[in-house]
């Protein structure tokens, strides 16, 4: 009996130091593979990933989604660089930037963004443009650094009054999210999700995705597969890496962590209010909620220059389904922040489409 556990113990000590050196070995080719397309700027605890385009006298930030990186800005940054320096960067954890301390609030989030401009000695002021996740963190920018702030544009952002407080259907979102991530970690380190993804991309789409959903269990059922609708939305060079950062520790770590503090990092930004007296456009997408697509119009009608749009042709990823839309709200906010004596419209809510 006493033979058999040390046995079976040996078996499993090997088989997760295999699995271990797998990652790591892998890893090492990843990155070899894979370099970063900017350059990493060392904060003193870690180092975030952040790429800077174009020579113009304006300078344009942006911040990705949720899950997202550097990659979700490119269909647009071409355009951008003709006229505007142009800068984007991984948070923490997500795609090439090192794992940063915890908790991944947005409040951490903002002040290393501070120091990573600060550092990289691009100078203010700043055009500041945030999708989904960026709603909640470029309003407490703006509001933090008011005079490092030229202007805004937030492309159908989260707000802060769906999760402060959450309703208790999207406080058993996050608790099941961040369980998944936090498991998948645990996986990531010795090799579980990089075998799945080479399972994935063998064309062992059945195994794979089973897998997956045994990983993600818990999770809803379209969301557990990457069949989901919703990995199909992501843009195509963001979903030609899920392979490489999604079976990081790191990533993990830090989607568990942000959703975890969702409610505190939208806590953050409700006592605002009218978070900043430059021109703001918010961008809404023709399926937002109804709830969501409100509390848009709330927000621009509260800032003193704010405006509305809803980009009726598309979904989440208004940058991908029409990017002139995203394209045209930057310029105008753009030559707004250059005449400063021009007074925006406020209160304003209007309809885009590709023609207008």
């Amino acid at each position: 009996m006493i033979q058999s556990i040390v046995f079976l113990s040996s078996i499993v000590i090997l088989v997760l130091l295999l699995g271990r050196l797998y990652h790591v070995l892998g890893t090492r080719i990843d990155q070899k593979r894979f370099p970063p397309p900017g350059k990493l700027i060392d904060l003193g605890t870690h180092r975030l990933h952040l790429v800077d385009s174009g020579q113009g006298s304006q300078t344009i930030v942006f911040e990705a989604g949720l899950m997202s990186t550097v990659l979700s800005w490119e269909s647009i940054e071409r355009e951008l660089t003709k006229h505007f320096r142009v800068i984007r960067y991984d948070r923490a954890g997500l795609g090439w930037s090192d794992t940063g301390p915890q908790p991944r609030t947005a409040d951490r989030i903002v002040d290393e963004l501070r120091t990573l401009l600060e550092r990289t000695g691009v100078p203010p002021p700043y055009l500041l443009v945030g999708h989904s996740f960026g709603g909640l963190t470029m309003p407490l920018f703006a509001a933090r650094y008011p005079s490092l702030v030229a202007g805004i544009v937030l492309v159908d952002p989260v707000v802060a009054a769906e999760w402060n407080p959450p309703a208790e259907q999207d406080r058993k979102r996050i608790h099941i999210g961040s369980r998944v991530c936090r498991r998948a970690a645990v996986l990531s380190r010795y090799g579980v999700l990089r075998f799945v993804a080479f399972l994935l991309r063998l064309g062992a789409g059945q195994v794979g995705n089973r897998l997956v959903r045994l990983i993600s269990r818990g999770a809803p059922a379209d969301s557990a597969s990457t069949s989901s609708p919703w990995f199909w939305s992501l843009p195509l060079n963001e979903r030609a890496m899920a392979s490489i950062f999604w079976i990081q520790e790191k990533y993990c770590i830090a989607i568990a962590s942000q959703l975890e503090r969702l409610p505190e990092s939208a806590a953050s930004v409700s006592v605002l209010g009218s978070f900043s007296d430059k021109p703001v456009v918010v961008l809404s997408a023709a399926n937002t909620p109804a709830q969501r697509r409100h509390e848009h119009i709330a927000i621009a009608t509260r800032l003193p220059r704010g405006r509305h749009f809803t980009a009726e042709k598309s979904g989440h990823w208004i940058m991908l389904d029409q990017p002139e839309l995203v394209l045209q709200a930057i310029r105008e906010v753009a030559d707004f922040a250059q005449r400063k004596n021009t007074v925006i419209g406020r209160n304003q809510s209007a309809v885009l489409t590709s023609g207008s």
